[in-house]
């Protein structure tokens, strides 16, 4: 028996395969990891760099360099701690609605 998996990882891994792979590791969680309605994963650093087995600072770092880049977007600050969601560029698909003009 074969199944799709999870379509939003699989597309995430398609469009990332040319980051490095600590970057990967990272969109490949936001990918996986349970979110909000907004798509956000609220979740500190601290959390999220101990399920890839990574320092909290590096996690940082990578994860700074993603949303420069438009891999991850940041949404939200819970305790000045910053909340991100997958961007478009790795979903391929647009995360804000453009206004109409009146």
């Amino acid at each position: 028996m074969t199944t799709s998996g999870d379509p939003v990882a699989r597309e995430v891994l398609r469009r990332t395969k040319g980051l490095k792979p600590n970057q990967r590791l990272i969109m490949q969680l936001y990918a996986v990891m349970p979110k909000e309605f907004s798509g956000a994963v609220k979740q500190t650093a601290t959390n999220l760099a101990g399920e890839l087995g990574m320092t909290p600072t590096l996690f940082s770092r990578v994860r700074g360099e993603l949303a420069k880049d438009g891999w991850l977007e940041e949404v939200d600050r819970i305790s000045n701690s910053p909340i991100f969601r997958l961007g478009e560029k790795a979903t391929g698909e647009r995360t804000v609605i453009p206004l109409r003009s009146a």
